[in-house]
């Protein structure tokens, strides 16, 4: 064989194995981080959503001294805590309970209607946006050390963060809520609110179930979405 192909084979031979080598190593690295990734128990998950919640309600409550307190809003409520004390002390029966309230709830909810659309926008840029762009990781998380990752990729994307907020924090339940608030009147405001508030609880319980008695402590909006919350050492 002339020496020119046996330096050529000499030099194919030598990426071959360079490339052989790179891939064990990427093979190896995967299999560590796979390692470093357990199932978190229950306490660090509640701890980090109480973080990212305070940190969205004091966030929330800043900006509303900036915009001016609708004169109403302290009547209604006012009035909505009479009617309920007249209610536990038996001066009203169930049925006016309920007829007074229907409008009372209306009007207290669309008195406040700016403050529900800009907590809205919040929850959104801090658990859709910011959590996407911090790689799964919110403030509340990344203290706690926790990361939302995909069950096939670690590289989670936008469509699965944005669906998975959409259930757990429940943002679904409240743009349905405030269309019903806006569009449909106090009429069926009340009995249409109060029943999305009920499967909104519905959805929390099954989903808390779910991350206490699943071995991959995986929640419905988990399933759902093809997630997992992980714990980095």
């Amino acid at each position: 064989m002339p020496r020119t192909q046996k330096k050529d084979k000499k030099v194919v031979d030598a990426v071959i194995s360079e490339k052989e080598t790179k891939d064990k190593n990427q093979i190896t690295e995967t299999i560590i981080n796979q390692d470093n990734l357990m199932k978190p128990y229950f306490f660090p998950r509640l701890v980090a959503y109480i973080i990212d919640i305070l940190i969205v309600s004091i966030v929330c409550s800043g900006l509303m001294f900036l915009i001016p307190e609708n004169k109403n809003y302290s009547k209604y409520v006012k009035e909505y805590e009479q009617i309920q004390t007249d209610f536990i002390q038996e001066k009203i029966s169930k049925e006016e309970y309920v007829n007074r309230s229907v409008d009372i709830v209306y009007d207290i909810d669309y008195s406040n209607v700016v403050s529900m659309i800009i907590e809205m926008v919040l929850i959104i840029l801090y658990f859709v946006v910011f959590q996407f762009y911090n790689k799964g990781q919110t403030l509340g998380k990344k203290l706690m050390k926790l990361r939302v990752i995909s069950v096939s990729d670690t590289n989670i994307t936008l469509n699965q963060i944005a669906c998975r907020a959409l259930i757990i924090n429940t943002i679904l339940i409240n743009i349905l809520i405030l269309a019903t608030l806006l569009f449909l009147g106090r009429d069926y405001y009340y009995y249409v609110s109060s029943g999305l508030q009920f499967i909104a609880g519905i959805i929390v319980f099954i989903t808390l179930m779910m991350i206490l008695f699943r071995k991959d402590g995986r929640g419905l909006h988990d399933v759902i979405v093809g997630t997992k919350v992980v714990q980095e050492n």
